[in-house]
């Protein structure tokens, strides 16, 4: 009796549910089927996005896989660089040479003309010949006074140096030195042939034996003109 009644039961529960199939693997119920079938779906459509976004992944890694490649080749290639062309100048091996202001030439001329101008005024001039000091009657000695005494030309201090060439070494650079000693007179007159700035002037000592010692220009034309035009010459 018991059996009847639930073989029954099955029955009509199988009848009601039209979705419930019967297999080798035993009852599957049709509404489990379709909601095993969404997610089949949403798997295989999760898979195939995965794969895609992985494809694009590599395509686009592999270009600039290939631009580090292009990189890393031309970094490892030795740059060639242009060789540039040393311009060597040409530097004269002779040195221009410093005019000499005044020459033994020169000095010559001046001894020279001295004695013709002196002798026209029956006067007798000797010269500083460069070693044995020129004694002035006054007790000077020349050249060793200009380091050992001051001088002063129209009332201002002025330096004077022994310049044989004619160097500029100061303010007046004295080439040339004469003296003439007038014993009867007890005075003298010392010529200072000197070139001041480039340019020829003559200083005349004719005073004491003082500190500072005093110098005038020469005013004597002949002298003046002589000498300038010796000194200007070439």
């Amino acid at each position: 009796m018991l059996v009847g009644i639930t073989a029954l039961l099955v029955t009509t529960l199988l009848a009601g549910c039209s979705n419930i199939k019967f297999d080798k693997d035993g009852i599957r119920f049709g509404s489990s089927s379709k909601v095993e079938e969404k997610a089949a779906k949403k798997s295989s459509s999760k898979s195939s996005s995965s794969s895609t976004a992985k494809t694009v992944k590599k395509a686009a890694v592999k270009p600039s896989k290939i631009k580090d490649k292009k990189k890393s080749k031309t970094s490892s290639e030795p740059k060639k660089t242009k060789k540039k062309k040393k311009v060597v100048k040409k530097v004269n091996s002779k040195k221009k040479k410093v005019a000499t202001l005044w020459t033994s030439k020169k000095d010559q001329q001046l001894s020279n003309f001295v004695a013709s101008w002196s002798q026209n005024l029956q006067q007798q001039y000797q010269k500083y010949d460069g070693q044995n000091s020129l004694k002035a009657i006054n007790g000077l000695s020349y050249p060793d006074v200009f380091t050992q005494r001051s001088f002063t030309l129209n009332n201002r201090n002025i330096e004077l140096r022994w310049s044989p060439k004619g160097k500029n070494i100061a303010q007046y650079n004295v080439v040339a030195i004469y003296n003439d000693n007038f014993k009867d007179k007890n005075w003298h007159l010392t010529y200072l042939f000197c070139l001041h700035n480039k340019k020829p002037i003559v200083l005349l000592e004719q005073g004491h034996n003082t500190n500072p010692i005093i110098v005038t220009v020469a005013k004597d034309s002949v002298l003046k003109n002589g000498f300038a035009k010796i000194a200007n010459s070439r």
